[in-house]
């Protein structure tokens, strides 16, 4: 291994709880166009055949960074019988965490600023141990870069035969959560209009399959590491910074749709709630009529706003008060905004269960039909005004 490449992924690992030195081995040499990181935790089972379809996935001269964490099994060893075989640039890195420190994010997050440190000028692809990439995906990455994009979200369906073998989760259930999430997206985007993606667009992000610029992922300060939901806050922050996220249908993969995952608050616990519990929680960007109406008014409105005065009055509409109503209105950023939602009482989030999408589905459709039937400025200002959502003012 090269002295110097040792010595940065050293010096990133040092800022990170790592036990311990980690171990380094791999061919890697100059810089990459694209970078996949790839964190693994006890992924014995999978790993040697997601790496085996990812370098299929990838261009020539594309590197893959492996990130055996926390493992008690044999995946380092898997992934290296695979990556030795290899002639483009590979690294695997074994590391172990303090006690009670390690995550999937901060696996993720290790992963990815050694990649950009390495070759700043990358393209860094997140996916994961367990997911087979499907061929053509780094093609499908730098066509929608070429576009402009600065984040880009590709789509993740379930490995076939491991779904066939799922428990069966109650039809009726599933059907509530797909309506529910698809009618408050279609009243989103009628509210504020994405820019950069034409409607309908699967509007989706998760780890096991977005890439990002090296650029935009050092602007926003790199992965974030909340418990769970690491993509969703790279995706906030990336927006917040007023910096473009597609979603495209052509880079694809498929991922373990396993119960028993490795991130708290993921994608293995919503599967497993849906399964076994007769109410379960659902997803938390899934709210009641009127918050989600409030939320989009107010977004649209904000980022329309033209001076300090109009901002004040979006935010303080939403409950926002005292300094932190002078300080966030004096900036224009759609981070901002994020800052407001994060401290206003009225559009917190609120814990939903299933029952309660079943309860508010007819008011959502409600909103939905009538945001359609009249997409004028009256109508939404109308709209917004019957459940106290802030309008457009000319102060």
């Amino acid at each position: 291994m090269d002295k110097q490449v040792q010595r940065i992924i050293e010096t990133v690992a040092a800022a990170f709880p790592v036990d311990g030195e980690i171990a380094v081995d791999g061919a890697w040499s100059g810089q990459v166009g694209l970078c996949a990181c790839v964190p693994a935790c006890n992924e014995e089972r999978l790993i040697g055949r997601s790496l085996l379809a990812l370098d299929a996935a990838l261009d020539e001269g594309d590197g893959v960074v492996v990130l055996a964490n926390g493992c008690r099994d044999a995946s380092a060893r898997t992934a290296q019988d695979v990556l030795q075989g290899w002639t483009r640039p590979w690294l695997l890195l074994q590391c172990e965490w303090h006690a009670g420190q390690g995550s999937a994010p901060r696996a993720r997050r290790l992963a990815m600023d050694i990649a950009t440190t390495l070759s700043p000028d990358a393209l860094l692809l997140s996916t994961d141990g367990d997911t087979l990439a499907a061929n053509g995906l780094a093609g499908a990455y730098r066509a929608a870069f070429a576009r402009g994009g600065d984040l880009v979200c590709g789509t993740i369906d379930f490995i076939a035969e491991e779904a066939a073998l799922l428990p069966q989760a109650d039809p009726a259930g599933e059907y509530l959560l797909r309506e529910y999430r698809a009618v408050s997206r279609e009243i989103a985007e009628m509210l504020c209009p994405d820019r950069d993606n034409s409607w309908p667009h699967h509007g989706n992000i998760g780890g096991a399959n977005f890439a990002i610029t090296g650029k935009a992922y050092r602007a926003v300060g790199g992965l974030p590491t909340p418990p769970s939901g690491e993509d969703r806050a790279l995706r906030r922050r990336v927006l917040g910074l007023g910096l473009r996220v597609l979603y495209v249908d052509t880079a694809r993969v498929a991922t373990s749709p396993r119960l028993d995952g490795r991130a708290r608050g993921g994608l293995a616990g919503e599967l497993q709630r849906n399964r076994t519990e007769a109410d379960p929680i659902v997803d938390e960007l899934l709210e009641a009529p009127e918050t989600l109406l409030l939320r989009m008014c107010a977004l649209r409105d904000f980022l329309a706003a033209q001076d300090v005065a109009a901002r004040r009055s979006v935010l303080a509409g939403i409950g926002i008060q005292g300094k932190e109503l002078d300080e966030l209105a004096e900036k224009g950023e759609r981070r901002a905004f994020h800052m407001a939602e994060d401290v206003s009482p009225i559009l917190a989030r609120r814990v939903l269960r299933l029952s309660d999408l079943a309860h508010h589905l007819p008011d959502l459709l409600k909103i939905r039909d009538a945001i359609a039937g009249d997409r004028s400025e009256t109508a939404l200002r109308r709209g917004a005004q019957r459940v106290g959502a802030p309008v457009r003012t000319t102060r």
